[in-house]
């Protein structure tokens, strides 16, 4: 598909946006599982121009004969045209697809899930849906008219969401307008999730700066939040046995400045591997 706005400035103009370089990443995996008649598809990255031709993906879709698919999601958006073109495909084909939302749904990628017969979140994961944007330069006349096409992409979008959830179409636009952020809860009780899933510890791993209202624990585009499980995990990964792990967590255990200064080193040891 050629697009005007598809130049190699805008490229690079997105790329300084996204905070990300313009080499191809392996942004998506399909995965079929052994004999049991179902494929896994994980969506992972920045979605479309300038970073990946979703051609890629849309072929490979179309060729799975299996009557299952699983799509996992963890994406900040990226390319409305290329999220819609996977949309659609995902509507049309005939298997019985269940979409997963494992840390971000986010601008376009927040609209691929609703393809699905049944979207399903982890209880702490992040759904945000916003007005389309774009990067260009032009004169008065050709600012109007995109201006007059991001309004059509935006009635596209409200459309898919306002079939999914339970709210109005007048209220989707305001919400678009003022980028709102939901949790798990939040988009379930919206009507845009079926399932909260109360497993895992899902994150985030983007530069998500560009967006104007990321709320508070979403810092340099990562998002943590610790179970009870993984707290004992990572107690134990320190040293402690299970009994101690269990003890501290409880408040039945003061710990030692020893014990302080550990956790606080395989803290700093963890948030560099994630930023790595």
């Amino acid at each position: 598909m050629k697009l005007a706005y598809r130049s190699e400035k805008n490229a690079e103009a997105a790329a300084r946006y996204w905070g990300k370089s313009l080499d191809k990443p392996d942004w998506y995996k399909i995965e079929a599982k052994g004999d049991s008649d179902e494929a896994e598809i994980f969506l992972y990255d920045v979605i479309g121009w300038p970073y990946n031709d979703v051609f890629d993906l849309i072929r490979a879709l179309s060729q799975l004969d299996v009557k299952n698919i699983i799509l996992r999601v963890n994406s900040p958006g990226g390319d409305v045209f290329d999220g819609m073109a996977i949309f659609n495909a995902l509507r049309e084909h005939p298997a019985n697809v269940t979409a997963k939302i494992e840390g971000l749904a986010a601008s376009v990628a927040s609209v691929i899930p609703l393809a699905a017969d049944e979207v399903q979140a982890h209880k702490n994961s992040m759904y945000m849906i916003h007005d389309p944007w774009t990067v260009m330069a032009g004169n008065q006349y050709e600012l109007r008219e995109v201006a007059d096409i991001l309004q059509k992409i935006s009635g596209n979008m409200i459309e898919a969401y306002s079939d999914k959830s339970n709210v109005g179409n007048r209220e989707l636009k305001e919400m678009m307008k003022e980028e709102t952020w939901f949790t798990a809860k939040e988009a379930k009780d919206r009507g845009f999730v079926d399932t909260i899933l109360d497993t895992g510890a899902a994150k985030a791993k983007f530069d998500l700066s560009i967006f104007a209202n990321v709320p508070d624990g979403i810092e340099d585009g990562i998002s943590i939040v610790a179970t009870e499980r993984s707290k004992e995990r990572a107690l134990r990964d320190v040293g402690f046995s299970q009994k101690e792990a269990k003890a501290i967590l409880a408040g039945r255990r003061e710990g030692t400045q020893r014990d302080v200064e550990r956790i606080q080193v395989e803290v700093e040891r963890i948030m560099n591997i994630m930023k790595s």
